[in-house]
């Protein structure tokens, strides 16, 4: 009540200073004073009381919550394949069985770079709150090993199964299949849905990225693969890995609610957008025959290959603050970002289990169909 006094004296003694007579509306310049200082005072109450950590129970929040992990005390990564099983997505896999040979069209590997989930109410105002992940410390060269590695893995399983095999660089040699699109440069390629993330695919070093298929769709024509299969008396597959470095829960609206969170951290996975094309064609005028084998989820494992830092982090828990103290209903937002950097040696390592386990699974289809 000083401060409204003070302000009403310096209203009325602008009226005896000056020389001049207005038809001012006293009362209504009165009225705006009087509102500009009882707003004041409310923001200076609601700056002290956000000062002093008060929170308003009644406010809708966001949270974050990560899980952290730890190197130093880390075993050591047991080299075994992963226990991955690949189910017929469309086509069938009786095409493995339509001629005798397998010709394999280059291996993509697409490694995540980056991961975000968000989750906000429907309430009022409502709050929001999201986390995004940054993978450090896997750059192109690592991945082609990984590429370079996993085709030659492929092309020993196949060999030992007693199946002849067309490895990637004969196929290639081949001007049957010049058809086939390449890309000697890494592609990167975007996926969204409950997580908007962001991936780098690589091929073999000879080869590069095969992008008919998989990982980096491009559309199918109806011709690609089908010269090589007949004129190779083969049939065309498509191997592609996706390897995922985090895992996360939330994300989508939540009704009716006023608290919502989202959780994470960082898990190496086969993707289940990993995925093998097989192609057949019976005078290599027209795909005949093909199948598409995908897993059927994510293949995690719990081995510890990554540090987890928070890069940054924002919110508006002060303005949120402010406004409910004068009346005014805001809602929460906060973000945090987190860097994940990796251990090369222990990524690179889990990268080739996640390979082998695919390959195992895809010589056992293929295999099958043949009846070995």
């Amino acid at each position: 009540m000083h401060i409204l006094k003070k302000a009403i004296t310096a209203v009325a003694l602008m009226f005896l200073v000056t020389d001049q007579i207005y038809a001012f509306d006293f009362g209504a310049i009165t009225k705006s004073v009087v509102e500009r200082v009882v707003v004041d005072t409310a923001v200076d109450t609601a700056v002290d009381a956000v000062a002093d950590g008060l929170t308003d129970d009644d406010a809708e929040q966001g949270d974050v919550r990560v899980t952290p992990q730890e190197l130093a005390s880390a075993g050591p990564i047991v080299e075994a394949p992963l226990p991955v099983i690949l189910e017929t997505f469309r086509g069938s896999a009786d095409v493995f069985s339509d001629r005798p040979k397998i010709a394999i069209a280059g291996y993509n590997i697409g490694a995540y770079q980056t991961a975000k989930v968000s989750e906000s109410t429907s309430r009022g105002q409502g709050a929001s709150v999201s986390m995004s992940f940054r993978l450090e410390g896997v750059d192109t060269s690592m991945l082609q090993r990984i590429a370079d590695a996993a085709h030659a893995d492929l092309v020993s399983q196949l060999q030992a199964a007693g199946i002849d095999v067309i490895d990637a660089s004969a196929l290639f040699a081949a001007s049957e299949a010049n058809e086939i699109k390449r890309s000697s440069k890494p592609v990167e390629d975007k996926k969204s849905g409950r997580t908007s993330v962001k991936l780098v695919v690589v091929g073999p070093s000879d080869i590069g990225v095969v992008s008919s298929f998989g990982l980096i769709p491009k559309g199918f024509n109806g011709n690609v693969g089908d010269q090589a299969s007949a004129a190779l008396d083969a049939i065309v597959i498509y191997p592609n890995v996706a390897l995922d470095f985090v895992w996360t829960a939330g994300g989508g609206k939540k009704m009716l609610q006023k608290r919502v969170s989202v959780e994470g951290g960082a898990r190496f996975a086969l993707d289940e957008i990993s995925d093998c094309t097989a192609v057949y064609s019976k005078d290599g005028r027209f795909v005949d025959g093909s199948v598409e084998l995908r897993p059927a989820e994510d293949v995690g494992v719990d081995d510890v290959f990554a540090s987890v830092d928070e890069a940054g982090s924002k919110d508006n828990s002060t303005s949120v603050g402010i406004s409910n103290a004068i009346g005014f209903a805001m809602g929460s937002r906060k973000g945090t970002e987190y860097l994940v950097t990796v251990d090369p040696k222990r990524y690179e390592s889990l990268a080739m289990n996640a390979t082998k386990g695919f390959n195992t699974a895809l010589v056992q289809q293929i295999k099958s169909a043949k009846g070995i």
